[in-house]
């Protein structure tokens, strides 16, 4: 029994070879740029799941306006990869860490934050991501510093449980330009608080009040969200091809010829044992 989410390439990073995430990325970066144009009272753009089609999407951006709008985006995944794709698209520029903190411009513009630049040790020392990884409760965020000038927060990191949160629910007010976040990864009450549901296709948002971190009304004061958990859906055909395609060329000749480890590494169960990295799910089954 092999797990596809876990056919990984040897990096630090394990990037998958199969996935949805890149998909994920582009239509919840799509939703979130059409959410601004809605809380601007500017002519939407069509939902993605309407038109079916990256490239029209892709022709549709490229004719859009972010006016000054500044965008902080998390992740460095396919997530992350999508997300930017879309932003590029529609013509917000990508600037540097320090100069996102230290310049003003005149047109959109995103930084790219990776988890070494947004979590630190709690006791100032040096940093690695294995350090990081083993042992995430000797860490602490400091994505606050760089929500300070942000008018829209996209996030596209990984996140688990024993991670850091983003940032915590009184720290909001002290953000004063931020009114969107577009939670991609959209776990709900994780790493970014303001993720208190998930929403549908047909409802991609909702707004939360700053103090009582309840729902309001679309529009009001307060932070507005988009939270679709099944973003590649409205996609379909793009984000199956390109999971088919990937399927033919990084999966299956390992399968058929010779495995260069890939497929060891994914294989969860064999001759009706758990391999030993996945020997912890016997517990789930007594």
């Amino acid at each position: 029994m092999i797990d596809y989410e876990n056919i990984r390439d040897k990096s630090k990073e394990a990037y998958r070879y199969l996935g949805f995430g890149r998909f994920a990325g582009i239509v919840g970066c799509y939703n979130t740029l059409n959410l601004y144009l809605k809380l601007q009272k500017k002519k939407l753009l069509p939902r993605a799941f309407e038109i079916n089609s990256y490239k029209k999407i892709q022709e549709l951006l490229s004719k859009q306006n972010f006016n000054k709008l500044k965008i902080l985006q998390t992740g460095k995944g396919n997530v992350a990869k999508g997300s930017m794709e879309i932003l590029k698209y529609a013509n917000v520029k990508q600037i540097s860490l320090n100069d996102y903190l230290n310049k003003k411009y005149d047109e959109a513009v995103f930084c790219n934050i990776s988890l070494r630049e947004h979590v630190e040790r709690n006791d100032g020392k040096d940093s690695s991501y294995q350090d990081f990884m083993l042992n995430p409760h000797e860490y602490k965020s400091k994505a606050a510093n760089f929500l300070h000038c942000t008018d829209m927060l996209i996030t596209g990191h990984y996140w688990d449980p024993k991670f850091p949160k983003l940032f915590f629910p009184k720290h909001i007010n002290e953000f004063k330009n931020l009114k969107i976040i577009g939670d991609i990864t959209c776990d709900i009450n994780g790493s970014v608080p303001t993720t208190i549901r998930s929403t549908s296709i047909a409802k991609p948002y909702y707004s939360i009040d700053k103090n009582s971190f309840k729902e309001i009304s679309l529009g009001s004061e307060g932070i507005a969200v988009m939270a679709v958990d099944n973003l590649p859906s409205e996609l379909s055909c793009d984000s199956s091809e390109e999971f088919g395609n990937n399927l033919t060329s990084e999966v299956l000749p390992y399968l058929i010829n010779k495995d260069d480890g890939r497929i060891n590494r994914a294989t969860t169960a064999s001759n009706g044992k758990f391999c030993s990295p996945f020997s912890y799910l016997e517990n789930f089954i007594k």
